[in-house]
């Protein structure tokens, strides 16, 4: 009998819900037909979900973007900057060093420059650079170079300017030199002025011994011009590799190495090795790189509190310091009040030059700088995405609780006798309004 009765009143409920049901939507389509009832709720949940979606995605983003920018300095990452090797030269005032091509397991070479290649130079004596002029000039330069090309060039200057005027002997000197220089005919011009007194230099633009010039003619102030200061000459240079010495000479300070896989460039007397060595502008920048991002995870941390409580965990571990005041310092960093990074690139290239294996060490040693803002921005990526956005989702959830839907979704929670009144409310409603 109990039971009989309790799926009488069920049945009895269900139809008069399914009535009322019908009855509300009769009465929203006759009278409020231009009403849009489920469309609010359909915005309120896009917009929840593309705000979270979005944030998350940034979130991921920053945490990425360090990770990966600090795994390129870890000593672990065999393919990072602290392992990439260029070639460079023990001693960069006797020559400097480029590979051209990839480097060669084990390549290390040694270069005794005995002689380093020039240009020929010509330069006259001295004159009083403020005294006028006394004559003009009237000469020839006759240039040859290497490849058997010859090349003349006039040089006529006179006394006075177009006014009338009498020039200086440097004004003289100078208008000559401007004349040379815009004929580029194989040479080039300048005028000295020491202690008061000025001489033209001409020079040749190509060193070695097979490039040289001739100047003939009337040269006036410019004594002792047509006699040659310094020589044209070949660079003589001795190559050591694998214990096996070669001799050289190049007509130019620009020679090839190695089967042409080195590019050098000879400064002066003396010798270098060419080995394997850091990149030290690679990893200045790759440091600066890491700095930022960095940076860039604790500023949106920081803007993004209210979201989560993880994202309050997250921003603690953040501000921690990465290392000792000592081993920033080695690396060109500082530690900011508000958590951040301040880099100096100067002071981590002098480090670097003093004592390049303890700053490798600082940066990327086990314990270094790069692994700890590694672990870092993977302790980030690991956070729980529900506790990131755990407060928004609250917020999210109270203001759709006063929504119609949700409101008659509260109803219908609570058994069909309430949805059934619910319903009646919704016809008493529509009819009398």
């Amino acid at each position: 009998m109990a039971v009989g009765r309790i799926g009488s009143s069920m049945s009895y409920m269900n139809y008069t819900s399914s009535i009322n049901q019908l009855r509300l939507q009769q009465a929203l389509n006759n009278y409020h037909s231009n009403r849009q009832a489920v469309s609010p709720v359909q915005r309120v949940n896009r917009t929840y979900k593309d705000s979270s979606l979005n944030f998350l995605k940034n979130y991921n983003t920053r945490m990425t973007d360090l990770m990966q920018s600090a795994n390129t300095l870890r000593g672990s990452n065999s393919s990072g900057v602290m392992n990439t090797m260029k070639l460079g030269s023990s001693d960069n005032s006797v020559l400097t060093a480029s590979e051209r091509f990839g480097i060669r397991s084990g390549q290390k070479m040694s270069v005794n420059v005995t002689q380093v290649a020039k240009a020929q130079m010509n330069q006259s004596a001295g004159v009083n650079a403020n005294a006028k002029a006394s004559s003009g000039l009237n000469f020839s330069i006759r240039s040859k170079s290497a490849s058997g090309g010859v090349s003349n060039l006039f040089v006529q200057v006179d006394a006075r300017k177009k006014n009338g005027s009498l020039r200086t002997n440097q004004e003289m000197l100078e208008e000559a030199a401007g004349q040379i220089n815009r004929a580029k005919s194989g040479v080039q011009a300048n005028v000295v002025v020491k202690d008061g007194e000025a001489s033209l230099q001409i020079t040749g633009t190509k060193t070695g011994e097979g490039n040289t010039f001739q100047v003939t003619g009337d040269t006036g102030i410019a004594k002792g011009l047509s006699e040659t200061a310094q020589a044209a000459r070949n660079a003589e240079y001795t190559v050591t590799e694998n214990g096996v010495s070669r001799n050289y000479i190049s007509s130019t300070n620009e020679i090839s190495l190695g089967m042409g896989s080195v590019q050098a460039v000879l400064k002066k007397e003396g010798k270098a090795d060419i080995e394997p060595q850091a990149d030290n502008e690679r990893i200045v920048s790759a440091v600066e790189e890491m700095v930022n991002n960095y940076n860039k995870a604790v500023e949106f941390l920081g803007s993004n509190t209210g979201k989560g409580t993880e994202i309050n965990r997250q921003l603690r571990n953040m501000v921690r310091s990465l290392g000792s005041e000592q081993s920033l310092e080695m690396a060109g960093i500082t530690a900011n009040k508000d958590g951040t990074l301040s880099f100096d690139k100067e002071k981590l290239t002098e480090n670097m030059e003093k004592d390049p294996d303890l700053v490798r060490d600082v940066i990327s040693g086990r314990n270094g700088i790069a692994q700890a803002a590694f672990d870092r921005g993977s302790a980030g990526l690991r956070a729980d995405s529900a506790g990131l956005v755990q407060n928004s989702i609250q917020r999210a959830e109270s203001s759709q609780a006063v929504d119609g839907y949700h409101f008659m979704n509260t109803f219908s929670k609570s058994g069909a006798y309430n949805l059934s009144n619910y319903m009646a409310l919704g016809l008493m409603m529509d009819y009398f309004v």
